[in-house]
């Protein structure tokens, strides 16, 4: 059991300095972020830009990124499906691929039993603040069986898990979910994702991406706890690029 202490806010101090960010605006050090769309529209591709973002320092969809390793954790493709997926994404970014492998690292899970105790093991045997950034990929497969994902007492437990490995690894969770089914555009950042209401309330950060009324394209939409609310914006996924779309309307769905 945790133990609990009671103490001072301390507010003469003033208020403290935030945690590090990974992607500016978006999400730091320490913090669990859902990353959410429907099935087929580009996430994973997304997901990959954003990796090798980090592993290069190079700006994320006109972000600043903080240079660091980062681990996908993969327990839905094949390890030859996923890497050619991502041989594309590391030479359209022009990054040296001998930096990339330096960077980046991959446990390949699909067909194991492997759970969030297994993870937690594997990341707290390196040392802490080895990774900037742990992606989760996908989230359903790694909830555990007896474990309702529409039950927010269920899920408040498997986010505090998520917390708690965060806390640990010093390094940024982002967990890929499924939107819910149906029409998504009329729906609040919050409401998009599958499941228990907690599954949007215990993150850091939510983001969204929403199907564009234009082909191959997605509206991208977040909600924030240590940054403003950054404002939406329109993508074309053309894999393996995925660039902003200034000139469409984010609300065009």
């Amino acid at each position: 059991m945790a133990e609990i202490y009671i103490l001072s806010p301390e507010l003469v101090k003033g208020p403290p300095q935030l945690r590090e960010p990974i992607v500016d605006g978006l999400f730091r050090r320490g913090e669990v972020v859902n990353w959410i769309a429907s099935p087929k529209v580009g996430k994973t591709w997304m997901l990959y830009r954003l990796l090798l973002s980090v592993c290069t320092g190079s700006e994320w969809l006109g972000r600043k990124v903080r240079k660091g390793k980062v681990l996908l954790i993969d327990n839905e493709l094949h390890p030859e499906t996923g890497l050619q997926r991502l041989h594309p994404v590391a030479r359209g970014v022009g990054a040296d691929l001998g930096a990339i492998d330096a960077q980046m690292r991959v446990a390949w899970l699909r067909g194991a039993s492997a759970g969030l105790e297994e993870i937690e093991e594997a990341i707290r045997s390196e040392p802490r603040g080895t990774y900037s950034l742990i992606a989760l990929d996908a989230f359903y497969r790694f909830i555990p069986r007896g474990t309702d994902e529409n039950a927010n007492g269920d899920m408040v437990q498997l986010y505090n898990h998520l917390d708690r490995i965060a806390a640990y690894a010093g390094a940024a969770i982002v967990n890929v979910h499924h939107a819910s089914k149906g029409d998504q555009s009329q729906k609040g950042v919050t409401d998009v994702g599958s499941g228990a209401g907690a599954i949007s309330r215990a993150v850091d950060t939510h983001i969204v991406y929403l199907r564009h009324a234009t082909d191959g394209c997605v509206t991208m939409r977040a909600v924030c706890r240590s940054f403003p609310p950054p404002k939406a914006c329109v993508l074309r996924v053309d894999p393996p690029n995925v660039t902003i779309e200034p000139d469409l309307d984010p609300d065009d769905l």
